[in-house]
């Protein structure tokens, strides 16, 4: 990790972030095998799932208006922070399902409050050149956090329940907010107009870290450049239109596959620790795969590599629903964790960079913020329609073949890919 960055701004304050991710990285899992275990279903699951995603678009809006408006960076990154542990140890006490599904939704809308000030504070204690650096520096912090709260889910719940493991992400959240306080001083020149597209390696981390991320709230002046696509020739709106497309339907299969997957999981007699274990794995190979991306990426076209890594999830996919029909036992258990880490780790990896960067590189100078804007309302859409779906198909085919349409979906993807109009890039 990086220590000060000396003549630039000092970055250590970022390191108070860690343990907050460490908090919230399993806790989508966590929420819906504490949902199992108080006696909820598949449709519970998806309800509980729907309501948090959809909760976080407005409060990513109402957080960055109040950071704007009050000008303070750190008091809301301590607030976030405070909000989410009390959230987490309310759970502790909460046996109800609805209740449950409330709290998540709450810890969706308390984790936004610190989304808008840490991207601030990452440019306004850096210079413009440091910009990419320390970027990927709070990602990496990220990605680290994580991936340890993974590792101590899997531990925790080896050994003790779900309840013991809630205490210990509660103090990693109190822990996070202390760090804060102490770490982060408010920078003495705030409210500078800056954009995330500064340089496309700053970029690429923005969405790793943050796929759902608003870029702007539109006025009504682009919304009408907008749907005219102004700015655009000809064949740039076809290929954004068409990318917008496949975009929702990718991001409705992996909303349906990804709600249900570790329910299914959960009541084919799975242990929790072992589930756990499995969304750790896949997301070291995803950030593996992230890391070293550009060296096997380099030199091939990206069109053919985007279509071949969304045949490859929607293969893991099938696999996956393949096997949750015809097997149980010793090849259940060691079958879908390989074919999970194929589809979530590698192919996941590898086409979210290839299409985001063969979005970015279309992009013209006065449509960037207005198709942006509209790109992170259809993946939105799509993965809360996805979620929302979910438990209904589940309940009326099953896990096997909702998984298996999500793989339609993905071969679906895969096609429209190859009729992509191809744009100078």
């Amino acid at each position: 990790m990086a220590g000060p960055d000396k003549g630039t701004g000092d970055i250590r304050w970022m390191y108070a972030s860690l343990p907050a991710n460490l908090a919230t990285g399993p806790m989508a899992t966590l929420i819906t095998l504490y949902i199992l275990q108080l006696g909820g279903g598949v449709l519970d699951v998806a309800y509980a799932i729907t309501l948090s995603s959809a909760v976080t678009i407005p409060a990513v809006f109402f957080w960055g208006y109040f950071t704007d408006l009050l000008n303070k960076r750190k008091l809301f990154v301590v607030l976030s922070y405070l909000l989410t542990s009390l959230l987490v140890i309310s759970l502790f006490f909460e046996k109800d399902v609805a209740g449950v599904t409330f709290i998540y939704a709450l810890m969706a809308f308390a984790a936004a409050a610190a989304v808008a000030p840490l991207n601030l504070l990452v440019m306004e204690t850096g210079t413009e050149n440091r910009w990419a650096h320390n970027f990927s520096v709070l990602q990496m912090l990220a990605g680290a956090g994580t991936t340890i709260g993974l590792v101590v889910a899997w531990i925790v719940t080896g050994v003790s329940t779900i309840s013991y493991l809630l205490l210990v992400l509660f103090i990693s959240s109190i822990v996070s907010a202390l760090m804060a306080i102490k770490m982060i001083k408010e920078p003495k020149n705030v409210g500078m107009q800056v954009s995330l597209y500064e340089g496309s390696r700053s970029f690429m981390y923005r969405l790793v870290g943050i796929p759902n991320m608003i870029i702007r709230i539109p006025n009504l002046q682009h919304i009408t450049n907008l749907f005219r696509f102004h700015g655009f020739r000809s064949v740039e709106r076809r290929f954004v239109i068409l990318f917008y497309v496949i975009s929702f339907v990718f991001f409705l299969g992996t909303g349906i596959f990804n709600t249900e997957f570790p329910v299914g999981l959960k009541l084919g007699n799975m242990s929790e620790s072992l589930i756990f274990f499995i969304i750790l794995i896949s997301t070291v190979v995803q950030t593996a795969v992230f890391h070293y991306y550009d060296s096997f990426a380099r030199g091939h076209n990206t069109r053919v590599v985007s279509g071949l890594s969304l045949i490859g999830r929607g293969s893991g996919y099938l696999l996956v629903g393949l096997f949750f029909i015809l097997f149980r036992g010793l090849a259940f258990y060691i079958g879908i964790p390989i074919f999970y880490v194929l589809a979530a780790g590698v192919a996941y990896a590898v086409y979210y960079t290839t299409s985001y960067s063969m979005l970015f590189r279309t992009l013209s100078g006065k449509g960037k913020g207005s198709t942006m804007g509209i790109y992170s309302a259809v993946i939105g859409v799509g993965s809360l329609s996805g979620a929302l779906l979910s438990g209904g198909l589940v309940v009326e085919y099953g896990f096997g073949v909702t998984f298996i349409m999500a793989a339609a979906l993905m071969f679906l993807c895969s096609y429209m890919f190859r009729i992509l109009p191809r744009v100078h890039q």
